[in-house]
């Protein structure tokens, strides 16, 4: 990485940035170095902003006033699903790059008008698919790229717990369980990673979407259960769980394929093949999450020198695919998704 680190400003200090986000950055100090913090609370502002060395004057309440400062080259975009819009839009017109976790908004017109604003001003923005660059989903997708397992034609991705993840006590710890600030229930939160890691494992864009889901456990106005099946483009299917509701559940994630099979259980990946097992390996500098790829690749998107890994339209892709389950859902019907 060519020149000084580049100064990132960190919009929103919740749980997903305390526990995923700051340590991938920890490791990439070359190439960023965190110069501001905005978060609501107090309290969320002093961990992060201490965490990074944020000097007191660049600690502020509102995601505009970080913005506005001109102490930033990029932000990291990490608030509750319903401010994700905002958030992208204001800093699109402040023409600031940004990188969004998912979901990039709550609708599909809000995901439009924030690509619009990023394109007419030319930025670069990326959106948080961190799950493909988890090290053994890294060490499937090669092998599946090299033809190791031949054409896959089935994936599975179950991902059933008992409840959501608590956001930070001092903010508010159960906006997931909420429509108006969630958006969504388990298959927008939980399901969202799903849906983008089928397409990816099996090189295949869905094209109809089959779902099932509702409220069995939780008392709340978001599903916490949702069961998914993809029709593929390449004639594969996926079936995909997702749900807050399980006190207990087993887990799995496989891909197969006309020659082998790979089972991604336990953060490892393991091929099948009629010659015997092999444990798959992915790059000694992966991280458990995921994050590290992101923000290294994003750190040359903003100098200039390669686009975002994720694009925003991959991360509206994916939303429409979320869209696509519940409209299902609804009507009892495979709904089609566009190409």
């Amino acid at each position: 990485m060519s020149g000084a680190p580049l100064r990132l400003g960190l919009i929103g200090c919740g749980r997903i940035v305390e526990e995923g986000h700051a340590p991938a950055l920890e490791r990439l100090r070359e190439a960023w170095t965190v110069a501001a913090v905005a978060d609501p609370t107090q309290e969320r502002r002093g961990l992060l902003g201490g965490r990074f060395g944020v000097p007191p004057q660049a600690r502020f309440e509102h995601y505009v006033e970080l913005l506005d400062s001109g102490l930033v080259d990029a932000v990291d975009i990490a608030v509750p699903h319903h401010v994700h819009a905002p958030a992208c839009l204001a800093a699109a017109e402040a023409g600031v790059p940004f990188l969004s976790e998912k979901p990039l908004a709550t609708s599909l017109d809000d995901a439009d008008a924030i690509i619009a604003a990023v394109t007419t001003r030319g930025l670069p923005a990326g959106i948080m698919h961190n799950y493909l660059h988890r090290p053994h989903v890294s060490a499937a997708r090669a092998a599946i790229q090299a033809g190791r397992i031949g054409r896959p034609f089935l994936f599975r991705m179950e991902s059933m717990g008992r409840g959501w993840y608590v956001g930070a006590s001092s903010y508010d710890p159960t906006w997931r369980s909420r429509r108006a600030e969630a958006g969504g229930g388990a298959l927008l939160d939980n399901g969202y990673h799903n849906l983008y890691s089928a397409e990816a494992l099996l090189q295949s864009p869905a094209t109809r979407v089959f779902a099932r889901t509702g409220v069995f456990v939780l008392e709340q106005d978001v599903d916490d259960t949702a069961a998914v099946m993809l029709s593929h483009a390449s004639g594969a299917t996926s079936l995909l769980l997702a749900a807050w509701s399980s006190r207990s559940a087993a887990n799995v994630n496989e891909v197969h394929g006309e020659l082998g099979s790979i089972r991604l259980d336990g953060g490892r990946a393991v091929l099948h093949v009629d010659g015997g097992v092999e444990e798959l390996r992915a790059a000694a500098h992966a991280d458990d999450l995921g994050f590290i790829a992101i923000f290294a690749r994003f750190a040359a998107a903003v100098r200039g020198e390669a686009p975002p890994l994720h694009e925003l339209p991959e991360g509206r892709r994916n939303l429409a695919l979320v869209t696509a389950g519940y409209e299902s859902s609804r009507t009892g019907r495979g709904v089609p998704v566009p190409a």
